[in-house]
Formats: C-alpha cells, structure tokens, sequence
C-alpha cells in the first residue's frame, strides 16, 4: 500500500487505498450546513439554497458561482480553488494525520415503500484503470460538456471534492463483517440533511484493519454507478500530467487515484430509482407519435396514477413505458419483441435489448419519433420522479414525457460484463452521495 511516490504501475488488480483526507472541523461548523450533493442534480435554486445553508459549504467547492464579469485569472474555478485553501488556512478544513478509510452510512426512507433502510459505503481512494483492463467497469455513455467543466475544475484545484460511487459484488458480507468493529466506536459526525438523510462517518485508522480491507478488495471488479464524467476526467488528467512532466508509466503519483466510494451490490440498502425522459421538441403532433409507436406497442389511455403505479414495479425486460402527452396519459406494451429487434440496433448481446432504455433510445426515440443519438443532448432532459418529469409538460415546456421502470440491479453487472454502456441517465442510485464528508487533495 505505498502511498504514492515510487510505487510501481503494474496493478493487475484492483488497488483501492486509504488516505489522509481533508475534513470539515465539527468544532467550527455544522456538519448537516455544509453537506451538498453531486454537482450534476443541483439546479441554480439548489445551488443559492446550499450558498444560503452556511458560508462553508461545500457548493463553494464544486459548483461555486458563475460572474458575468468573470475572466481567466478569476472565475468559478479560481474562487473553488482559494476558497479550499482558505478554509484550510482558518482551520475550517483539518487534514488527517495518518491516512484512514472511511466508513459511510446513509439512513433514508425508501421513496416507493417507505420503509427506513441503510447503505453502507467504504470511502478510500483506487487507482485509476483504463476501461479495457476490466478492473474499474462503466455502466453509462458519457457528455463531452459535463467532463469538459470537471477537467477545468480537477486542473485549477487538483482535489477531489465528491466520491465516484463503485459497485462491487461481497454476497459474503466481508468487507461488512471487517467494518463491523470500528462501527462501534464513536463516529466523526452524523448529521442530518435537508432531505431529512442521515449521514454518519467513522475514520478507521487501525493499520491491522486497513491492510485487510485493501486485500480483500484486491479481487474485486467495481462498477462504476454515479460519477462517469469525473472518472473519465481523472484519467485523462492523468495522462496529460504524465505527458507535461515526462513521467514513468512505472511510476504513481497522486493524480493517479481518485476518491471513491464503494458499495456492495448486496448490501440491502441500495436501490435504484428510474430516470424518466422529457422531450422538450417532439417535431410532431401527440395523435402522430401514437400512430408511429402503434406499429410495435399496444397504445393504451391510462390513469396518471396507473402510470405512477407502474414506475415503482421493476423493468420487464424493456416491455413496458408510460408516456404522458397534451392529448393524456398512455401506456405502451411491447408486442412483439423478436420484430422489435430487427429494428433496432443489431448484433448486440441479448441482455442488450432487455433494457428498457436501450429500447427507449434506439427503437421508440431514434426509430419511431426520429429523434436520433445526435439530437438528444439537445432535446432531453432528465427527472426520477414522476410528479417532476411532467412538471414541464404541465407548464407547456415540453410536448412529450416518457417514464420508465427502475432497472434491476443485476441488469447493471450483466451489461458490465459484456462491455455495454447504457445510455446516459440510465440510472438513478438513491440516495445520492454526499459532498462533503471527506476531500482527496493532490497535494497530500
């Protein structure tokens, strides 16, 4: 487990490592003030709410405020970037002495039964992999502007301020079983948020434990659920400081990991919510779009309600969608699968078309509606509630909505291991994770 310098490149397996983490200081802040969540769910209301919440928080870090008079020397990234050192400087920010995993438990209510549960997270750092070498796996198709903002975030302040969210497979409880123990010592902070989740962290610091977690986890393959934008960045960031500095492919050094957190498939905390489509210019009439969609899908006028009823049952092998447009609220049931498919893209693994968003995308949008890969970007928007997906349709900002079930969790792994992304915004991981529990810094 060498911490940096020195330590040789040849990883064939997966080398995930603690840290010293910069902290927030409980004894100058409150710790629930300062939490935000990833920077790519907050909309600008979210953001001035969070601005408002403390002027520590962590939004100041990750999506810090735009200025129309802001130019090369001074702007969102330079502000993120003294604004991390300042902190440091007041003793805001504490760094660990000695480099410690992290333990992170999530309490929430399950949104579809309600029901109290809690996921539990292992909070270190990974060296960073290419896709091809099958350690680190993605499960998403990526933007080119959501990376392109994170590079210029990652070059300015050479930190990482959220977690990339791993999957990894532990049906055995280990990893679990070793976390027991420090979880029953007193945690660095629990602190409940504005979504009323409640966060706790435990530092584990005991070299004994810290050299089991890194070898239990040297066999394991992480998916990677939230944070493909970052994680791409990271890698490129990587081989460009390499290339700038003319240094040894044999040779690591903080650039090369990230923060992630990691957690299990198996642990009964994780869920995952749908992610519903808005179409904000369908290029056709309502009574069109049915007629089109009627070739392969039985077009039934619903109750809306019957349409939320559907969302919270789990994907049926990308048979079933609900679309709500100004004409009313339909549910559409695939008819013939086999014909389906030889519309849609071909030679692809089976799994591939049990995918309701890979049905959505290629045969209902590019297909039936013409709305082909290139213009999705422009036209798409992206909400995992119902109530919020037909907001815009509601307000005459949309024409089109389309809502869909929530993947099983195993369709994840499955598509992973046939090296298939799903379209971006396949997925919704609840609750999110956190900003602000703890910062990888480049500069340890």
């Amino acid at each position: 487990m060498n911490d940096s310098r020195g330590s040789s490149n040849l990883t064939k397996q997966l080398n995930f490592q603690p840290f010293k983490a910069w902290r927030y200081n409980a004894e100058r802040v409150k710790i629930s003030k300062v939490l935000a969540p990833p920077y790519d769910v907050i909309s600008p209301e979210k953001q001035q709410k969070l601005y408002e919440n403390s002027p520590f928080n962590s939004i100041r870090l990750i999506l810090n405020k735009k200025d129309p008079a802001d130019t090369d020397q001074n702007n969102a990234y330079t502000r993120a970037r003294d604004t991390f050192q300042e902190w440091q400087k007041q003793g805001v920010l504490m760094q660990d002495p000695e480099p410690c995993f992290y333990v992170y438990r999530q309490t929430f209510k399950d949104p579809v039964t309600q029901s109290t549960k809690n996921r539990f997270a292992l909070l270190g750092r990974v060296q960073l992999e290419p896709f091809e070498k099958g350690i680190i796996v993605p499960h998403e198709k990526t933007l080119r502007g959501p990376k392109e903002d994170r590079m210029r975030l990652l070059r300015t302040v050479r930190t990482n301020f959220s977690p990339v969210f791993g999957l990894y497979k532990d049906k055995g409880f280990e990893i679990r079983s070793i976390i027991q123990d420090p979880m029953n010592s007193r945690p660095a902070f629990e602190a409940e948020d504005d979504d009323r989740i409640v966060h706790t962290l435990w530092a584990i610091e005991d070299p004994d434990i810290l050299a089991r977690l890194h070898k239990a986890l040297q066999s394991k393959k992480v998916y990677i659920a939230d944070g493909h934008h970052r994680y791409e960045t990271a890698l490129e960031y990587a081989r460009q400081q390499r290339e700038e500095q003319h240094s040894s492919d044999l040779v690591l050094f903080p650039f090369d990991y990230m923060y992630m957190a990691l957690v299990s498939f198996d642990d009964p905390g994780f869920i995952v919510l749908p992610t519903h489509r808005i179409v904000t210019k369908l290029g056709m009439s309502g009574g069109e779009a049915i007629r089109k969609l009627g070739e392969y899908f039985k077009v039934e006028e619903v109750l809306f309600a019957q349409l939320k009823e559907m969302t919270a049952s789990y994907d049926q092998e990308g048979r079933i969608f609900g679309m709500v447009l100004e004409e009313g609220c339909f549910l559409l049931t695939m008819i013939d699968k086999e014909k389906a498919k030889k519309r849609m893209i071909q030679d692809k693994p089976d799994i591939w078309y049990d995918l309701n968003v890979n049905v959505l995308a290629h045969l209902i949008f590019a297909e039936l509606l013409g709305l082909t890969e290139d213009r999705w970007e422009a036209v798409l928007k992206f909400e995992h509630t119902v109530d919020g997906a037909v907001a815009p349709l509601q307000k005459g900002e949309a024409q089109a909505v389309f809502l869909l079930q929530p993947p099983k969790v195993e369709m994840l792994e499955k598509m992973g291991a046939v090296n298939e992304r799903m379209p971006q915004k396949s997925t919704y991981f609840y609750p999110k994770l956190a900003t602000g529990l703890v910062f990888y810094s480049h500069k340890e």
